[in-house]
């Protein structure tokens, strides 16, 4: 299975969300960020595509390609070889409209998205959020919104899955279990839209 994760909107969780399903649920990755420092963190499991390069290789693993906050080529063809496209966005007013431009230009890939509300607080942010995007494409989206949390954030600054994180013992492996669920319900969410 292949997943494309994109919004043109920068800061939404993108890299956060690869870095999760790389590191704790065995995928590949291919970077297609000239400011990402995947590669660098999980120099094994993922690799960078220069800015510059106009093609990009059917992959041979389950791979998430973790797309930049820029349009080109590269972003039809990590498509055409993906299941699934995530599209991450904070659910505030500021975020809508580059996450709609997102949608808009994915959509007629014909491929299922999964919308992802990261650092969610208010179910009616995410039910405004779903009502514009249901309104741009003329049909329903899923959501999986992703709580707030300074566990996902510590895991990607510790350079580990939030699974490792949660298998510590004591007051920190119980901090990072809720988030770990999370995490496990996503990947299993994705599944859903194995081919």
């Amino acid at each position: 299975m292949n997943i494309t994760v994109v919004n043109f909107k920068g800061g939404v969780g993108k890299s956060m969300i690869a870095h999760q399903l790389i590191s704790g649920f065995g995928f590949y990755g291919c970077e297609i960020d000239p400011y990402g420092s995947l590669s660098e963190r999980l120099p094994d499991r993922v690799s960078r595509i220069d800015i510059l390069q106009k093609n990009l290789e059917k992959p041979k693993n389950e791979t998430i390609f973790d797309f930049g906050g820029f349009d080109d080529i590269k972003l039809d063809q990590a498509i055409s070889y993906s299941d699934l496209i995530i599209i991450p966005f904070i659910p505030t007013l500021e975020t809508i409209q580059g996450t709609v431009d997102t949608l808009v230009r994915v959509a007629s890939a014909n491929k299922p998205i999964l919308m992802i509300p990261n650092m969610s607080q208010k179910e009616n942010d995410i039910n405004d959020a779903k009502f514009v995007f249901e309104e741009t494409l003329g049909f329903e989206i899923e959501m999986f919104p992703i709580p707030m949390s300074v566990a996902l954030q510590t895991a990607i600054n510790e350079n580990r899955s939030i699974a490792e994180l949660s298998k510590q013992g004591g007051i920190k492996g119980y901090a990072y279990k809720k988030s770990s669920k999370v995490m496990a319900d996503l990947h299993d969410k994705i599944r859903e839209y194995e081919s």
